[in-house]
């Protein structure tokens, strides 16, 4: 493995990926659903660990140096990187500026994803990716024409996958990863975070999107 070099306020950027955590729980639904936050610092990258939504408190986030490159942590750091983890450095890889990353599942930034995902605004698009399917139907494993296929972070090849996303432009304010959450990215955690709760204020006023394959006798009302 190559040296990874740190930046010198690492400490710093943990209390950011801290405190952006914590906004995130505040601005979550009462049940919990916030994801996890990454922040560059130097040539690593600074993850939050222990989503908010499991039984673990706030309290209980604690943050992880994991290798970009590799998706493994630096030595000498206890913590786990989170199950998103390969998404986040996946981000930080192939965005131009996308400094801090912010993952969430809050139900109602999902939907406004789902519905933006259908019908952008002019200041809001979001690209939604379902993981892909083999032939014989399972999910998870992409196909080999099937570019946008993601799977948990495998080192570099992992990583490039994320290049299948050929809708992914300057104009995307987020990717909604179906079945692991809405990602925001920014210069810092504030502008990811502003990204997330512009979505999540956006969706309010679109309708919702119809669910695929739902199946069953529909609700009649009188």
């Amino acid at each position: 493995m190559k040296p990874v070099r740190v930046h010198e306020h690492v400490g710093v950027h943990r209390r950011l990926v801290l405190l952006a955590c914590r906004s995130l729980d505040r601005a979550g639904e009462p049940d919990g659903a916030a994801g996890c936050v990454s922040v560059r610092s130097g040539g690593a990258v600074v993850l939050s660990t222990g989503d908010t939504d499991a039984e673990e408190s706030a309290g209980g986030v604690d943050t992880v140096l994991v290798d970009p490159d590799q998706g493994l942590p630096l030595l000498g750091e206890l913590a786990r990187p989170p199950a998103a983890a390969w998404a986040h450095l996946a981000l930080h890889r192939w965005i131009p500026g996308g400094e801090a990353v912010v993952h969430t599942r809050d139900p109602a930034v999902l939907a406004g994803a789902e519905a933006l995902g259908a019908a952008p605004a002019a200041d809001a698009r979001v690209l939604v990716v379902s993981p892909g399917r083999s032939a014989s139907g399972r999910p998870g494993a992409p196909g080999p024409s099937d570019l946008t296929g993601l799977t948990d972070l495998d080192g570099p090849t992992g990583l490039t996958r994320l290049t299948g996303l050929t809708g992914l432009t300057e104009a995307t304010t987020a990717v909604l990863l179906v079945g692991t959450g809405v990602f925001t990215w920014g210069r810092e955690p504030d502008e990811a975070l502003a990204r997330l709760e512009r979505i999540r204020e956006l969706g309010r006023a679109l309708p919702p999107v119809p669910a695929v394959g739902r199946t069953g006798p529909r609700r009649h009302t009188r």
